[in-house]
């Protein structure tokens, strides 16, 4: 089914101006709903905190942003690529942590779109990124779909990375050794900010709860590198990616400091995703990052 979705958007995504993806998408994602349902009955709990959008609103635009970054990828494959404007804010915060000599980690949140174009963006800039990254990264988690359907977007990805560190079935131990190496040699590294693992943080989030994994946390404090938060919004006539300062903590104790330090992280989350309620994957499968506040 995917493989004759992907056949069939090739052409549009080739041919069709991109002035008309926003219309095209949109009808996309409400087509989507039709056929196989609507799952933002979960997000009921947020009426309360963002009154102006409704759960129905925030999965149409999911659903169309996912098909409008799938042509964006496909994009990248014509001859002539995808070129969209990409603004960085925050560069300084990148290049006053590489003077400390320690490395920046780029705390990467999961906004559609923000796969390839934060890749893009700072490979453009002169940055050169290592990005640590699940084996089932792409479309699928099926043997099918990683070896046929996720190579449409991994191949386009790597183009604008240094080196891209996998979390295996075997686990996360050689990628993470391979990150801290590159940190050593004051490079620079991104994470996801995902729930995956065995420990994470976890914090009452837009009426419900949100768990955020602890590895970048704790790879900052023990390599000395900066974690800087990262998200990567529309902007006119193309897309933002925006760094915001380092995170801190103040404790000695690695526990307590990883925890300082997602607190810290939280607010600019909450306020990101309220403003792009229909960007952020953590609503949805396979990241389930929020949940309904059993309380």
């Amino acid at each position: 089914m995917m493989v004759f979705y992907f056949a069939a958007l090739l052409p549009i995504a080739w041919l069709i101006p991109e002035r008309y993806w926003n219309f095209l998408t949109g009808f996309l994602g409400k087509t989507h709903i039709k056929l196989f349902g609507d799952n933002g009955t979960h997000l009921n709990r947020l009426v309360s905190r963002i009154p102006t959008i409704k759960p129905y609103q925030i999965e149409v635009a999911f659903r169309q942003h996912n098909h409008w970054e799938l042509l964006e990828n496909l994009r990248e494959y014509a001859p002539w690529g995808w070129n969209p404007k990409i603004e960085i804010s925050g560069q300084h915060h990148i290049f006053e942590a590489l003077e400390k000599n320690k490395g920046v980690i780029l705390w990467f949140c999961p906004f559609a779109h923000a796969d390839l174009v934060f890749k893009k963006g700072l490979f453009q800039a002169g940055f050169r990124i290592t990005h640590l990254s699940s084996y089932t990264h792409g479309f699928s988690d099926t043997r099918f779909g990683m070896h046929v359907l996720n190579p449409v977007k991994t191949n386009i990805e790597k183009r604008y990375l240094e080196e891209r560190c996998l979390i295996t079935r075997n686990g996360s131990g050689q990628a993470m050794r391979r990150l801290v190496s590159r940190l050593q040699a004051n490079e620079i590294v991104s994470i996801t900010a995902i729930h995956s693992g065995r420990r994470y943080g976890e914090r009452p989030f837009l009426g419900g709860r949100i768990r955020l994994a602890k590895g970048a946390p704790n790879l900052a404090l023990t390599t000395g590198a900066a974690l800087l938060p990262v998200f990567i919004v529309p902007a006119s006539n193309g897309y933002a990616i925006n760094i915001a300062p380092p995170l801190e903590s103040q404790s000695p104790q690695i526990d307590e400091a990883e925890e300082e330090m997602i607190s810290a992280y939280i607010p600019i989350l909450e306020q990101n995703v309220l403003e792009h309620p229909g960007l952020w994957r953590g609503w949805w499968p396979p990241f389930n990052l929020w949940k309904i506040d059993p309380g």
